[in-house]
């Protein structure tokens, strides 16, 4: 092989080691044209888009489709990004899941994300950065890793499956706060849609609203006692098997 040959190869092995690969990005605002303009530059850049428009619909669609990065906005009317991240970061499966959240101000300090933007969003910056955040999360999984979960449902108007959610929620999987975080969520959705149908009919929606509000506070409040039952419940079977 001529040394111009050799020459070539390693320059296309190199490529291939350098450049990003294509990840499954879940983006998250509640602006039409910003998700639409942003949806464009991840797709230009190779990568798997999922557009959503609100919190809930972000918690379920993480559930669903596994993505391997999520762009959020931080201030959404139906669930802040911070928040629906929060909920999410809960579960095993999310863990280590790379997090970018946009604010038009600055964006708080959550320890939540890895990266935050000031909106308008330098578009090489983003691209730049997701590709930067797919090398960790389209790396092997490590062996000590849960198995993923079966098949989701692969259409919005299949709704919500709560056999995936409670899936994904691993050694917790089993409790029964894992089936009301589950429910709760698919309630959040629910009720989400319900104040949509209601404004688009012009009618008054504060008493669905303070609904949805406890419903968002039921989860958060379920989500942050659900490792200490989880122990609870293992002692306790524990000790009855002596």
């Amino acid at each position: 092989m001529s040394f111009i040959r050799r020459q070539e190869r390693a320059l296309q092995r190199s490529r291939k080691v350098m450049e990003p690969e294509m990840c499954k990005v879940l983006l998250v605002d509640d602006d039409a044209a910003i998700r639409e303009a942003l949806e464009a530059v991840l797709v230009s850049g190779g990568h798997d888009v999922a557009s959503i428009q609100d919190g809930p619909a972000a918690l379920r669609a993480a559930v669903e489709i596994r993505p391997d990065v999520i762009i959020s906005d931080v201030n959404m009317p139906q669930l802040e990004g911070p928040d629906a991240v929060r909920i999410l970061k809960t579960l095993p499966r999310f863990y280590t899941l790379p997090v970018v959240l946009m604010s038009g101000a600055e964006p708080p300090v959550t320890g939540l994300a890895q990266f935050t933007l000031r909106k308008p969003v330098v578009v090489e910056q983003l691209l730049k950065l997701v590709g930067n955040l797919s090398w960790a999360s389209t790396s092997p999984p490590r062996a000590s890793q849960h198995p993923p979960p079966p098949p989701a449902y692969s259409s919005p108007d299949e709704g919500w499956n709560p056999a995936l959610a409670i899936a994904s929620l691993g050694p917790y999987s089993d409790t029964e706060c894992a089936v009301r975080i589950c429910r709760g969520i698919e309630l959040m959705h629910a009720q989400a849609a319900r104040i949509e149908r209601l404004r688009s009919h012009k009618m008054n929606v504060e008493e669905s609203v303070r609904l949805y509000d406890r419903l968002v506070e039921s989860v958060a409040s379920l989500v942050q006692y659900l490792p200490a039952r989880a122990t609870w419940l293992s002692e306790r079977k524990r000790r009855g098997s002596r």
